[in-house]
């Protein structure tokens, strides 16, 4: 590939970002806001103290003449960067070299620059601590040093959907994603219609995991799963990388809009229970949601769903099929193992055949 290289102030590239001239959302890129405030911290005295940064890398894609450039590498410093700038981050207590000298003109009592005997304008040396300030909280020295700071920033020419996902890959080895941001690299064909589905309200409704998860590729993970165990429960691999590479080679369009829909369904019907929302937790919202799909093609209407898994929760789990009840398969630890995996679902898949039984018996 072809590369040229920039310089940039600060200021001019952050103003790039946000008139989304650099784009900070490619599909496979893990998400911001994976640093911690110490991190942060650090990064804005390295900026403020003039030390080095290294370059951002972008990618270059020109589809139908025109041309996008994705962060590749530098997502999380250029996030944090701009969130300083225009998001009234501040910085934190906890931070070593919190004070920072820069030189200022000296005033008279009136606020007029005072000159010497030679009319050069006089300069002193004064130092800031910018503990718990934000960019509009520093002096205006501070914040041209801000805005003045150069940045180096790389770029990869003529690149198509697959060179970007090749080149996230390569560059996040450092430090590193984790085992789920780079499987979701292998999915670039669908990375925007999985992203879509994460901003289901089913994430935000229903899904018990951490609030981590977002950040973290768990949603991007749970996604992706739920379309492998509705649509081809038998290419669920415990190898993620492994499945996602192939959903990415074989499936289509509408086995991830369909299963987004079907979320959009399976949001709407459920109570707002602790009970029932622990049951869509990490290890087995993806698990839940295919029994969901498996109870109304059985015939059964959605609404009848919220009530399987009220009776689910009080004591229809310690029904025994074939031998297990549901914690004997829910407590192994190897959650994700394929057996695991589908033997849960194996499992409510009968316990679904024997209470559509029970109702017509009550009925």
């Amino acid at each position: 590939m072809k590369i040229r290289e920039f310089t940039y102030s600060l200021d001019q590239y952050l103003k790039l970002m946000k008139a989304e001239t650099i784009r900070t959302d490619q599909e496979c890129q893990r998400l911001s806001g994976q640093w911690n405030h110490n991190m942060i911290n650090e990064l804005i005295a390295t900026v403020l103290t003039d030390d080095y940064i290294l370059p951002i890398i972008l990618g270059e894609e020109i589809t139908n003449g025109i041309t996008r450039q994705w962060i590749i590498d530098g997502l999380q410093r250029s996030s944090s960067l701009s969130l300083f700038k225009y998001g009234g981050t501040k910085i934190t207590q906890n931070i070593d070299e919190h004070m920072i000298t820069y030189q200022r003109k000296i005033l008279d009592e009136n606020g007029n620059v005072k000159r010497d005997a030679d009319n050069e304008i006089m300069w002193e040396a004064v130092q800031c601590d910018i503990r718990n300030k934000t960019y509009e909280q520093l002096p205006e020295e501070l914040q041209d040093r801000f805005d003045q700071y150069q940045i180096r920033v790389v770029i990869y020419q003529d690149c198509d959907t697959i060179d970007i996902s090749k080149l996230v890959r390569k560059f996040n080895n450092h430090k590193p994603m984790n085992s789920y941001q780079k499987a979701f690299t292998f999915l670039e064909n669908f990375a925007t219609d999985v992203r879509r589905m994460t901003e289901n309200r089913f994430f935000l409704d229903v899904y018990s995991g951490s609030k981590k998860d977002k950040v973290n590729g768990k949603f991007e993970r749970i996604a992706g799963n739920m379309v492998l165990l509705c649509n081809y429960p038998n290419k669920y691999k415990k190898d993620l990388k492994q499945g996602f590479k192939w959903l990415n080679e074989n499936a289509t369009l509408y086995d991830f809009e369909s299963i987004n829909k079907l979320l959009t369904r399976l949001t709407a019907l459920l109570e707002n229970s602790t009970e029932i929302k622990a049951l869509f937790d990490s290890k087995n919202a993806h698990i839940f949601a295919a029994s969901f799909k498996i109870f109304v093609e059985s015939g059964q209407k959605d609404e009848d769903f919220n009530n399987f898994l009220k009776w689910f929760v009080n004591d229809g789990n310690k029904t025994e099929v074939d031998g297990k009840i549901w914690d004997d398969w829910n407590l192994n630890k190897s959650s994700t193992d394929v057996n695991v995996v589908h033997g849960k679902l194996e499992y409510l898949t009968k316990l679904i055949e024997r209470y559509a039984e029970e109702v017509k018996k009550a009925a």
